[in-house]
């Protein structure tokens, strides 16, 4: 009789050892970063809840108190690389970063986040610090050597141009290496991904009822047993065969085989209460206070506003922040070392606040458009005059709005994607020297005895703050008036049409030069602007420079019902 072994759970080891190579093993098989990543990709509630933290960890980017620590922002394209490190930071409770000296070594010239996974600890020094770290992008391969790296030492950097800032924060039971928030969880994050690996079995097998076959004519040799299983799996195997019987043939009643059914049990309550079980089990191994932050309704909850504001707040005062100073800690320290000292902090998203989750609500029609103007104003700047000089205004006028642009070419562009630039508080309009803002002007209301939407009275109070021509694009996918859209709907192009039919304002284009650069003068800037032809590189919409009131219908669109009751004087 063949007995079957059952399989035996055994937790991953997350052994610190040395080993005769100089560095300090993380596991029995030195993998165990490979293993929480592996963790990270097969469960999708783990998964969710790391993705959506780190992202909270992140926030709106990196922000620094000094213009020379925001331009080494620009210059490094650090917001990329801190928003994977916040991800690392998540999974693997630390991250690391690579930071390359310039070749005087006066200072640094990149950042770059470098795979948690990929780096191992050396052993420390008399001092109790250590002194190197080694990389490697598989450790896995026995053949590959790690490369060895100087650990972060400002000193060091005329010898060591290269190093690696090793952020662990402390871990109880751990020295080399920090653990996870969630390592109390682990258990229940296997059992999830070994949940889905039994459903889909289960369906690969064709949900077909586990039985015992027994044949009587005695015990065949180990080949020809090894044959009659792959035949039986093969009928049964699939979910096309569900349902499928399994004929067989026998040359005697006698000698026929016996199938016994295992009787069903309640397997899919089982399941039910484990799924349950182990996505509560994670929710607190990640500290989250209320599973509805994360969209989990819960049994016996409401799932209300207040819940919402009150989980968020203490979400974030428990686990985001003292995250986020971790980071900003790390960061401070590169800028420091850099010479530019600054404060650096993460620009945090919006709490979850009555209002918010209202604006967020499936039953709100206008959810996640809000207040436009307020809106707008949030992304609005004033320009620092310690640092620009306003040296051209004029009405938008599409037709050299790009010819305006290509004066200032000979400028070195801002690193980074035109996709990092936009999000990141700078313009695709924006140079080393130049940035370009609009105005909405002018700054008068109620003209001709008429008052002012609430938009324009708004973007009026604004006062000299300016927008990038990204975020008043970006404002046309928010509702503004509603039912004033083409055919009635809630949205149009603000930058085209500002505040609606018959509105009295415009946006008007600033050019700020940088003061006391070294390239260009004021006058010589201004004199490029007088020289310029007028010749369009590319014809654009009119009506961008033009008040809606003095376009065709005072700029009431034909489709709209609210043309044809125009009351207003031109």
């Amino acid at each position: 009789m063949d007995l079957l072994k059952l399989n035996e759970y055994q937790e991953r080891s997350y052994e610190e050892r040395p080993s005769n190579m100089g560095y300090v093993s993380y596991g029995d098989d030195n993998l165990f970063p490979q293993y929480l990543i592996d963790l990270f990709k097969s469960s999708a509630t783990h998964n969710a809840l790391c993705t959506s933290i780190a992202y909270m960890i992140y926030g709106d980017g990196v922000q620094a108190d000094t213009l020379d620590a925001r331009l080494k922002i620009q210059e490094w394209g650090l917001q990329d690389e801190v928003r994977k490190a916040c991800l690392d930071l998540k999974i693997q409770g630390g991250f690391a970063l690579e930071v390359v000296y310039s070749i005087d070594r006066t200072t640094i010239a990149k950042v770059r986040h470098c795979p948690f996974e990929n780096v191992r600890s050396g052993e420390v020094n008399d001092d109790e610090k250590v002194d190197f770290y080694y990389y490697s992008k598989d450790w896995g391969d026995r053949r590959q050597e790690p490369e060895v790296i100087k650990s972060f030492d400002p000193e060091a950097a005329v010898e060591h141009p290269v190093q690696i800032l090793y952020v662990k924060p402390f871990s109880p039971g751990s020295y080399y290496y920090p653990k996870p928030d969630y390592i109390g969880s682990i258990d229940y994050i296997e059992l999830d991904k070994e949940i889905g690996k039994y459903h889909i079995n289960n369906i690969k097998n064709g949900l077909a009822p586990s039985f015992t076959i027994h044949f009587k004519n005695g015990v065949p040799a180990q080949e020809e047993r090894r044959k009659i299983r792959n035949d039986i799996e093969r009928q049964l195997a699939g979910a096309t065969n569900a349902g499928k019987f399994i004929v067989t043939y026998s040359d005697s009643p006698d000698r026929k085989p016996d199938f016994e059914p295992f009787p069903l049990s309640d397997a899919d309550k089982q399941y039910q209460f484990l799924s349950t079980e182990v996505s509560d089990k994670i929710m607190v191994g990640h500290r989250v206070v209320s599973s509805a932050m994360f969209g989990v309704k819960t049994a016996g909850q409401l799932g209300n506003t207040q819940e919402l504001e009150i989980a968020s707040t203490l979400f974030d005062r428990q686990v985001v922040k003292p995250y986020q100073s971790i980071v900003t800690n790390a960061l401070e320290s590169i800028f420091l070392a850099a010479g530019t000292p600054a404060v650096i902090s993460v620009e945090e998203v919006e709490p979850m606040t009555p209002d918010v989750a209202t604006e967020l609500s499936e039953d709100n029609p206008m959810r996640a458009s809000g207040d436009v103007a307020t809106w707008l104003i949030e992304q609005s700047e004033e320009m620092d005059e310690d640092v620009w000089e306003l040296i051209d205004e004029r009405k938008v006028d599409y037709e050299n709005e790009e010819m305006q642009d290509a004066l200032w070419t000979f400028a070195r562009a801002i690193p980074g994607s035109s996709a990092e630039r936009g999000s990141r508080g700078v313009s695709e309009q924006d140079n080393e020297l130049i940035r370009v803002r609009y105005a909405y002007m002018p700054k008068v209301t109620g003209k001709n005895g008429n008052p002012s939407r609430e938009f324009c009275q708004k973007m009026v109070a604004a006062g000299n703050r300016v927008w990038r021509k990204e975020d008043i694009i970006a404002a046309g996918n928010r509702a503004v008036n509603p039912g004033w859209g083409p055919d009635g709907t809630d949205t149009y192009s603000i930058w085209l049409h500002k505040g609606g039919g018959s509105c009295q304002h415009y946006f008007e284009r600033r050019t700020y030069l940088r003061k006391a650069n070294e390239r260009i003068s004021v006058n010589q800037a201004r004199k490029l602007i007088r020289e310029a032809g007028l010749e369009p590189l590319e014809v654009n919409d009119p009506l961008v420079a033009k008040r809606p009131r003095d376009t065709q219908n005072r700029g009431f669109l034909p489709s709209n019902e609210a043309a044809k009751n125009i009351s207003t004087p031109r």
